[in-house]
């Protein structure tokens, strides 16, 4: 048998994967190590984790920032797999004034849900190599209560807000740990329960409060679109002012608003830049510090 019949019947030799070249590696590393100095914080949203492999590149991304010295804190909620375990018990979501409303069977299994998902990230990323931490008790928070139609407070049960964020413990973590603390969005109140906060709102808080220098959210869009049916109408990068516009004009709406809400909950509260990513797209978290451009949606003030 020859060698061209050897082949026929192996099939063609696979392509080697492309190298980059020293120059580009050089460069690659000199933008990432402009991140070292400030903390970013990462959002993984309940959508984007219903995806493994979109989830393990992300918490690969993660990995590798945190080997080159950049300072990672995951914030993570958990919604599609809170709505299955209600489900799973006999439980069906209430609505207040058009919000969720959190009794304490529903929080019971939210905290649950939360402990599981945040075990098995921080498992993940021990096995990839780094130290990790869950920290379930740096958000403190109250009960968030909405304006009802006559102006009254409409109380949605055990719904909270963060009203401070242990700042401390996290700089301690990255910093001085070159840990990554991964935390649920939980807060703890004056009666040393849990609260359910919403996890945009609670990355908010945290990039705020810490300063960070990128607030990104992973979610399961490509970012801000004029078009919601066409993906090739992304908004590479918006003004706090002209986002407004956007949510005024109808462009944003549905589960867009409270994410670009968030952002400027982020900027207002002390984040240098937001950013919001499709975390279904492998390694996107890490294209943003990569490269000088990247897909998605950047909005500042």
């Amino acid at each position: 048998m020859c060698f061209s019949d050897i082949a026929q019947i192996v099939g063609p030799k696979p392509m080697p994967a492309p190298t980059p070249s020293a120059e580009a590696f050089a460069a690659a590393v000199e933008r990432v190590a402009a991140h070292r100095d400030s903390v970013a914080v990462v959002k993984l949203g309940g959508s984007a984790m219903e995806d493994p492999a979109a989830t393990d590149a992300c918490l690969r991304s993660v990995a590798t920032l945190n080997r080159l010295g950049v300072p990672i804190v995951l914030v993570h909620g958990g919604g599609k797999a809170i709505d299955r375990a209600m489900a799973e018990a006999g439980l069906t979501p209430r609505k207040v004034a058009g919000r969720r409303y959190t009794d304490d069977a529903t929080l019971a299994i939210v905290v649950r849900v939360l402990d599981e998902i945040n075990a098995g990230l921080v498992a993940k990323l021990r096995e990839l190599g780094t130290a990790s931490s869950g920290v379930h008790d740096a958000l403190i928070g109250e009960g968030l209560t909405i304006p009802g139609p006559e102006g009254q407070a409409i109380d949605l049960g055990r719904v909270g807000t963060v009203t401070r964020v242990n700042t401390g413990l996290l700089v301690d973590l990255t910093d001085l740990e070159r840990t990554v603390p991964v935390l649920p969005s939980l807060a703890v109140c004056a009666d040393d329960d849990w609260l359910n906060v919403n996890a945009d709102t609670a990355a908010a808080a945290v990039a705020g409060m810490m300063s960070a220098s990128k607030a990104i959210f992973l979610t399961d869009t490509p970012g801000v679109l004029r078009d919601r049916a066409n993906p090739a109408s992304l908004v590479p990068k918006l003004t706090e002012r002209e986002a407004r516009e956007l949510i005024a004009s109808g462009v944003i709406d549905g589960g867009m608003v409270p994410k670009v809400e968030a952002c400027f909950e982020a900027l207002e509260a002390g984040a240098k830049s937001a950013l919001i990513l499709d975390g279904r797209v492998p390694y996107s978290l890490l294209d943003v510090f990569l490269r000088d451009t990247f897909t998605g949606t950047a909005i500042s003030r």
